[in-house]
């Protein structure tokens, strides 16, 4: 039977022979893989043949190579072309090296030349570590002096001296240990912070205590009234009277209603005819005609034969005259609208807007946001009033329209801001205590144009910081009393402090701080809050 083994490309001479030393057939045939050169010299094929030999085996190769193809054919080892060559079985390997005893390999082979027999002569004439080792020794015991007895009793009490020593120096010094518990005390702080609500930035800025801020607004409007302060005399009634008109022309002159005539001295007053009139013909003929004042008031109340003048075209035709003197003409104080009228009713309608804006605003927060009242912000979109300065009225009212604007702020970076300021003032490794922290807003927020700048005040209790290394240094080599009083002297504590220290019959704390454990226990959740402005 052959069995065809193929050769790994990586594999050497050295792994190709032992994987032929584990082969069982007769006939091994090695199928080379292309571009192989282990076996292009006879040097490496000899080896392999060899141990074809040794196992009574038959050897070939499968390959291409023309260097390998030469070498075999040299030493009669069968060379093919395809392993389907090689499966017929009938190849032998003929070796022109003598045959090699498997039980007896050495019988086989050449002598060795003689430089190697007399160096594995030699080698094997030399002693070994222990034998040169044994033989120093042998020649040290030889030239060993015997020390005197009383030299070798000073030794043996040196070193027991020597070791009651450590002994000592281990149980005062390594052996005893210690632990304290110390429980930190609470200490209050209160930290005040100006606050910047800034409607331009996106995030939290801790370095110049400025939070981001949302604008909201709303328009409102409004109606008031308001009783009128002001007031002024008014005319009334109007004056009445008669006229006599006289013709100047030769024919009839009819005088119609409502025809006027006027005052020629002073401040003109002006009187209409209330009922016609007629002139007969002739120069100088004369009638008498009832007017009234034009305007009512007492101007209309002028002296005898003041009334001269005739308006219009009937003053060529007629003149007139005024026997007696005009009467009636009146005034009354009535109420009319003043300018603090105005200015009084505007306070008090943008007072009452301002109050529903922030109701109005609130509608518009978010969840989780808060309006500071003084960010709130009315600007006048219009104002109608009834009535003008000076008209008359016993009533004012106002038609008023405002845009309300205020700014959100977040209630969570708020607190994350507060939070950040009261951590900065915190002393180092101290702790805050969550259920202690409340916020509260101080008066006297300011808006400035899309900031609004306003003040906090944060009182919170924090853990006193205790240093493990300072503890150990205080209470070294004391005892546990004095220990405890001076860790309480040192540090405000919630209770006093724990101390156990092994053995119990050493009355002093160890002296090396290594030796001391400190441990400090802090209850309860230490983040957080619990308040909001």
């Amino acid at each position: 039977m052959v069995e065809i083994i193929p050769v790994s490309p990586q594999a050497n001479v050295e792994a190709v022979r032992r994987q032929m030393a584990r082969m069982r057939s007769d006939h091994i045939a090695l199928a080379l893989p292309e571009g192989w050169l282990e076996l292009n010299n006879m040097a490496r094929l000899r080896l392999l043949q060899r141990q074809a030999m040794i196992q009574r085996r038959h050897l070939a190769l499968i390959t291409e190579h023309e260097a390998t193809r030469k070498a075999a054919s040299t030493l009669g080892i069968p060379v093919f072309t395809r392993p389907d060559e090689a499966q017929h079985g009938h190849w032998r390997m003929s070796s022109n090296l003598p045959l090699v005893d498997p039980a007896k390999p050495q019988a086989t082979l050449p002598d060795p030349p003689p430089w190697r027999r007399e160096e594995i002569v030699a080698r094997s004439a030399r002693p070994s570590h222990h034998q040169a080792r044994q033989r120093r020794i042998r020649l040290e015991e030889k030239r060993r002096v015997r020390l005197p007895f009383w030299l070798q009793l000073a030794g043996y009490a040196a070193m027991a001296a020597l070791m009651v020593a450590v002994l000592g120096f281990f149980t005062f010094y390594v052996l005893p240990a210690a632990t304290i518990t110390l429980a930190p005390g609470r200490e209050p702080i209160q930290v005040t912070v100006k606050l910047t609500a800034d409607g331009n930035l996106d995030a939290v800025d801790a370095n110049t205590n400025s939070l981001p801020a949302r604008f909201i607004e709303t328009t409102l409007e409004e109606t008031g009234a308001i009783a009128t302060t002001g007031s002024q005399q008014k005319a009334s009634d109007r004056a009445t009277g008669s006229v006599v008109f006289t013709n100047l022309s030769s024919t009839e002159v009819e005088i119609p209603v409502g025809t006027l005539v006027n005052t020629s001295t002073g401040v003109p007053v002006t009187f209409r005819t209330t009922a016609p009139g007629q002139l007969a013909g002739g120069v100088g003929s004369r009638t008498t005609v009832p007017i009234e004042a034009l305007e009512p008031g007492v101007e209309g109340n002028v002296r005898a034969n003041t009334i001269n003048t005739v308006s219009g075209a009937l003053r060529f035709r007629a003149r007139v005259s005024n026997p007696g003197a005009t009467y009636g003409g009146g005034s009354a104080l009535v109420p009319v609208v003043t300018q603090t009228d105005k200015d009084n009713l505007l306070a008090q309608v943008q007072a009452s807007l301002e109050q529903k804006a922030y109701a109005a605003l609130q509608a518009e927060l978010q969840e989780g946001e808060w309006l500071p009242p003084e960010s709130i912000q009315s600007f006048t979109v219009a104002q109608v009033f009834d009535k003008f300065n000076d008209d008359e009225g016993s009533e004012l009212s106002l038609t008023l329209r405002v845009l309300a604007q205020g700014t959100a702020l977040n209630q969570s970076q708020t607190n994350e801001a507060m939070l950040e300021a009261v951590r900065k003032s915190i002393p180092e490794r101290g702790m805050l205590v969550a259920d202690s922290v409340a916020f509260q807003r101080e008066p006297g927020a300011e808006a400035l144009g899309r900031q609004v700048q306003f003040t906090m005040t944060a009182l919170a209790d924090y853990m006193v910081p205790i240093d493990p290394v300072e503890v150990k240094q205080t209470i070294s080599g004391m005892s546990p009393d004095e220990a405890a009083a001076a860790v309480s002297s040192r540090w405000s504590l919630a209770r006093p402090p724990e101390i156990y220290h092994d053995p119990e019959w050493m009355e002093t704390l160890p002296r090396f701080g290594s030796r001391i454990q400190v441990r400090v226990e802090y209850a309860g959740s230490l983040e957080g809050t619990s308040a909001a402005p």
